[in-house]
């Protein structure tokens, strides 16, 4: 398949476009072919080393090694019986689209990929493909670049539960919501917003709040 270009960057990265295909090959086929989850793949790429040798330009990375050559070495930190397939088609889709926009992000913010992924669940990061895979990379930039600045605000969860002198454990006891969930809506790796209406309902009970007072704006 040949060079797939979604715009002109002018970074002065090195490499960044061999940066860009490579890990957006990376993500389509360990998603799609491979058939290994966004989020297994992207803690994979940043606990095997190939995340950090992406954030300093490796050239024995980002151009001489193929996606399929990179997700050999992710295999060890992937639980899966699935050998790494011996070739693929990419398909320029949610996945690539990702792996190119987070390769002109990090060129650009200096943020390593640890610090994304530990804060934006991969889910949630593929989701930005509507609309913004039609927008300009600076689009993605801003809009990542928010949502990982508002991961250091409390949620409005939080800051209710500890209006009431509540642990998380505690909640979870009177609530009947697990605490796992209730973690996730205050780490932001859920959105409360799309809750079921009866578990905002019951956090909003035990917390003696209306369910407007625990939604996001």
């Amino acid at each position: 398949m040949g060079r797939v270009v979604y715009g002109v960057v002018n970074l002065g990265t090195p490499y960044l476009d061999d940066m860009r295909e490579t890990l957006g090959s990376l993500f389509d086929i360990g998603v799609n072919e491979w058939g290994v989850s966004g989020e297994e793949l992207a803690q994979a790429f940043v606990a095997s080393g190939v995340a950090g040798q992406f954030e300093r330009c490796n050239p024995a990375f980002v151009a001489g090694k193929s996606a399929l050559d990179l997700l050999r070495l992710l295999a060890p930190f992937v639980d899966s019986d699935r050998p790494v397939p011996t070739e693929a088609q990419v398909s320029p889709l949610e996945d690539y689209w990702l792996g190119w926009s987070l390769a002109y992000y990090q060129a650009e913010t200096g943020k390593t990929y640890r610090q994304i992924f530990d804060v934006v669940p991969y889910g949630e990061l593929v989701a930005m493909y509507y609309p913004l895979h039609e927008a300009a990379e600076q689009k993605f930039v801003e809009v990542l670049n928010e949502r990982l600045a508002l991961a250091g605000t409390p949620t409005r969860l939080y800051r209710q539960r500890r209006l009431c002198d509540l642990t998380q454990k505690q909640l979870a006891d009177a609530s009947g919501v697990s605490l796992r969930s209730i973690q996730m809506y205050e780490q932001r790796q859920k959105n409360i917003n799309h809750a079921a209406a009866e578990t905002v309902y019951c956090l909003a009970f035990a917390l003696h709040c209306s369910m407007e007072d625990l939604l996001e704006r």
